[in-house]
């Protein structure tokens, strides 16, 4: 099988030739294999091509080929179709004792929005400043730049082949919380503030993200992404909550992952940190069809073996080792022994896809991505 026949066949929860072994490697390791600043990599992409990091996602396919692990191409995404006069950000970028500070404005009919974003020599680029800072005013030109219904995409990935038969390309839609911290100035004090303070308005806005995110999902179904991957890192348990998940994320997984079905295309949700209450949600309440990172203890709460015992006939798991200290620290051989233990624990019947929490630190011993190629190839042969 190639890598990505390989995937397909674990997020369908059937049984491929081996374990497939796709560790988050999203940013900081194939941009140091690099050996260039970060910024380099991503202002390429970000200010010149503006939809697509064409750069960062070229160094993303070198690493997954370099290691020969399975990837997830997440990088591209469906070109919108902008009526013409549509509101703009543009963007100025300045030196900084950091790497690069890049200023962005978009003027609407209803005013400024303004955002500023650190881009560092060394670790991932940091949005410092977001366009929404007065709730009520700055949203009304948040949906002046996004448009308020008639959305239309290409009908087709422009970079679909990038990844090839190295992995699955994933088109990838923000859940609600994340899609509001993204936008949202004031950190997740200020986001769950609004949900607890402005909760009436927060559910206008929430009814506007939904009519906008549901017609990018279907979008991107008729599109036939090889999976579609609703991102919710700001949805995890460790800074929200279980209440704030059923209200602002549920009702969109439910959703998409019926439209995803109906399209024929896997759904796959990204929940990282402590998660054990929503995998179990989304597997009763929904048609999902994987869940990843499923982290385990300190930063997450999911046993992977109670996982496929009690989810593992309704989603594929992916995950889960941890990246913060054991990916980190540990030899090439506790990787191996690791992720056999993983493999005895979760791989049966197919449906599994080995893999770590969420993204590696950026100082991951290349040794120890080898060693989980190996360990696969070793022990997860079916």
């Amino acid at each position: 099988m190639t890598s990505k026949q390989r995937m397909m066949a674990a997020f369908r929860k059937q049984i491929p030739d081996r374990v497939p072994v796709c560790p988050d490697i999203s940013v900081m390791v194939p941009d140091r294999l690099t050996g260039k600043p970060f910024y380099e990599i991503h202002l390429d992409g970000r200010e010149h091509n503006g939809w697509t990091s064409a750069t960062h996602s070229e160094v993303y396919v070198d690493a997954v080929r370099h290691f020969g692990m399975e990837g997830i191409y997440m990088y591209g995404g469906l070109k919108e179709i902008r009526p013409e006069g549509a509101p703009e950000f543009e963007s100025a970028v300045f030196d900084a004792p950091e790497g690069k500070r890049v200023k962005r404005i978009c003027r609407t009919k209803t005013g400024d929005l303004t955002e500023e974003e650190i881009y560092f020599a060394d670790e991932p680029p940091w949005r410092q400043s977001k366009p929404v800072k007065d709730l009520r005013k700055d949203f009304k030109s948040l949906k002046q730049f996004i448009g308020e219904g008639g959305w239309k995409w290409e009908k087709s990935f422009r970079d679909y082949g990038r990844i090839g038969d190295s992995g699955v390309y994933a088109g990838m839609v923000p859940v609600f919380q994340d899609w509001w911290f993204h936008n949202r100035h004031g950190g997740f004090e200020q986001v769950y503030s609004d949900f607890l303070m402005e909760s009436d308005f927060m559910d206008e806005v929430h009814a506007f993200w939904m009519e906008w995110s549901l017609a990018l999902i279907q979008a991107m179904v008729e599109a036939k992404p090889d999976i579609v991957m609703l991102g919710g890192s700001s949805a995890s348990l460790s800074v929200s909550s279980p209440d704030f998940f059923r209200k602002y994320e549920l009702p969109f997984v439910r959703e998409s992952a019926r439209l995803c079905r109906a399209g024929g295309v896997p759904s796959h949700l990204h929940v990282c940190g402590r998660s054990w209450k929503l995998v179990e949600l989304v597997a009763a309440e929904t048609d999902l069809d994987s869940m990843e990172p499923l982290e385990e203890p300190p930063c997450g709460d999911v046993d992977i073996r109670e996982a496929k015992r009690r989810v593992g006939k309704k989603l594929c798991i992916k995950g889960n080792i941890n990246t913060t200290e054991f990916m980190l620290r540990a030899t090439p051989d506790q990787v191996e022994e690791k992720c056999k233990a993983l493999i005895d624990a979760a791989a049966a019947d197919g449906g599994f896809i080995l893999s770590t929490g969420d993204q590696c630190g950026r100082d991951t011993p290349d040794e120890n991505f080898f060693r989980m190629v190996e360990a696969a190839e070793k022990y997860g042969r079916y």
